[in-house]
């Protein structure tokens, strides 16, 4: 269950070593006349797009963040924009997308601690701030979870997969997230964590299927996810 999760990790150590070794190498002036420094933002547009292709294109904010990010990253360490510039379009990208998320938000049911979602997507964006989602839909499929300086928590324990494996990418900047998930439920974790971490607190083993019911993809940086049950 974990050898993909382990080939991810390998992967991206590799090109954080492979990052290093290059920074060394022109510190050391092996190399001259090269500013690797200035393409390293590509390894940020390499991620984006990794995480569409790992959730197989059925959620894209996060990964789309990263790509943005990247890009403007890049333009700007190229000399293409000023640096001002970067700060004028991040700051109104990143308020596009908490609008976006804020008119797709599909929600329902009585007021609680959490709010309850009926159907079977979701998609939840938590910046600066805190949500709870509580998913009861009898034929869960797909879900989304970006949160940046923030937190959430999402209850799947009450959901219901007719047709595995389910599906949830999850993109956690500067913050944490937890995820509650049923006792009888096989749970894959393809989460990239760059800085942060991804914890399995489950107090049950589920027991291994050939098709696992959830499959989490995504990336953690500076922060944290936790799988609980």
């Amino acid at each position: 269950m974990n050898s993909r999760n382990n080939l991810n990790q390998i992967f991206w150590g590799l090109v954080i070593i492979l990052v290093g070794v290059l920074f060394l190498v022109q510190t050391m002036g092996l190399v001259a006349n090269f500013d690797f420094w200035k393409y390293l933002p590509v390894v940020i547009i390499l991620l984006g797009i990794y995480q569409l292709i790992a959730n197989q294109f059925r959620a894209w904010v996060g990964p789309v963040i990263f790509i943005l990010l990247g890009s403007f990253l890049l333009l700007a360490s190229l000399d293409v924009i000023s640096w001002s510039t970067f700060g004028n379009l991040i700051w109104p990208t990143i308020l596009i997308f908490v609008g976006l998320s804020l008119v797709f938000r599909r929600s329902t049911g009585v007021e609680s601690e959490y709010n309850v979602d009926q159907e079977k997507l979701f998609n939840l964006f938590a910046a600066f701030s805190g949500q709870k989602r509580k998913i009861i839909s009898p034929e869960f499929s797909n879900g989304e979870i970006t949160v940046m300086f923030g937190g959430c928590e999402i209850d799947l324990t009450e959901a219901k997969i007719t047709t595995p494996p389910a599906r949830i990418q999850a993109t956690v900047l500067f913050g944490g997230s937890d995820l509650f998930v049923p006792l009888d439920w096989d749970v894959r974790n393809e989460v990239v964590a760059l800085f942060g971490g991804v914890d399995n607190k489950r107090t049950h083993k589920s027991p291994t299927k050939s098709t696992p019911d959830l499959i989490v993809t995504g990336t953690v940086l500076f922060g944290g996810l936790t799988l609980k049950d």
